[in-house]
């Protein structure tokens, strides 16, 4: 005796159940071994970039060299770095401006696809955190940075005139582009914040505190222009705006500032060496600091 027709229908929803499932696991087995060779590509990649040469070639248009005491591999991608020191190729000076014990660095993900090799650091930098990405772009060197509480004190990227020192926190962040031949193309702009700031000098009686200070900047055309500087909370309210024109040695940059000086009550007796040295007592007439950055003049 023959089954009917109605007995078989069942079936038929049965048999494209298992196929829609076999289906299913063949593709999922299949994306399994594309992911499986790219996490291994990837991988590969990494692990193989050469991290020192491509920071070094990224560095070396802006006039400056890099070097490490040891590299490691970084799980998952990436290296670590030790006793980290980047210094002036064109300075006569032999002390490196940035020494940083550890440092962490990647390839820059944009960079490689753009065919142009960069790279990603983190650095624990004077007691305080650096990230950057520092990429080749329009045939100079792009970099994108922040900052996190790095100590002033122990930087020697620049230093105060005569036997004065700065002390206190710096963070911030920005982007910058520097030409490897001509300093009047080169671009970026940038915000600063201080904390706890101060100024001593072997010539003043006792520090200047300026407290926290929070300042705007930008590079074009030669010149690195202050839009806006104020502290607070220190021994004198500080403004500041105007323009240093850079030259290929820092020092012999010229400066054209206008900053106003205003003392706190508290603060007058202490600091009245410094007020005695000045064209006039601080208040709200603005004065002119001129000359170079290593030669600066108040009038």
């Amino acid at each position: 005796m023959s089954t009917s027709p109605a007995l078989r229908s069942p079936a038929v929803p049965d048999v494209l159940a298992t196929a829609t499932q076999s289906s299913r696991r063949s593709w999922l087995v299949k994306f399994g071994y594309a992911a499986f060779g790219l996490v291994v590509f990837a991988g590969f990649l990494f692990a193989t970039f050469p991290y020192t040469a491509t920071l070094s070639k990224v560095l070396a248009p802006i006039g400056y060299e890099f070097s490490s005491a040891s590299q490691s591999i970084r799980f998952p991608f990436g290296a670590e770095l030790t006793q980290v020191r980047v210094s002036s190729i064109t300075s006569a000076a032999q002390n490196p401006v940035i020494e940083c014990p550890l440092m962490t660095i990647a390839p820059s993900l944009l960079s490689l696809l753009t065919l142009q090799p960069g790279v990603r650091v983190k650095a624990n930098l004077y007691d305080g955190i650096a990230r950057a990405t520092i990429r080749p772009s329009g045939g100079g060197t792009a970099i994108s940075y922040s900052l996190d509480a790095v100590n002033i004190a122990r930087q020697r990227l620049f230093a105060l005139p005569g036997d004065a020192a700065a002390s206190g926190t710096m963070s911030g962040h920005g982007k910058l582009w520097f030409s490897p031949i001509d300093l009047t193309t080169d671009s970026g702009n940038g915000e600063m914040s201080g904390a706890g700031l101060a100024i001593s000098s072997d010539f003043l009686n006792a520090p200047i505190r300026l407290g926290n200070a929070q300042a705007k900047f930008k590079v074009d055309r030669g010149f690195l222009t202050i839009e806006e500087l104020k502290t607070s909370g220190g021994d004198v309210i500080l403004t500041a705006s105007g323009t240093i024109q850079l030259a290929p040695d820092p020092a012999e940059s010229t400066v054209a500032i206008e900053f106003t000086m205003v003392s706190t009550p508290a603060a007058a007796s202490r600091l009245s060496l410094l007020f005695a040295i000045l064209p006039r007592h601080p208040g709200h007439e603005p004065y002119q600091l001129t000359g170079t950055l290593s030669a600066p003049q108040i009038s």
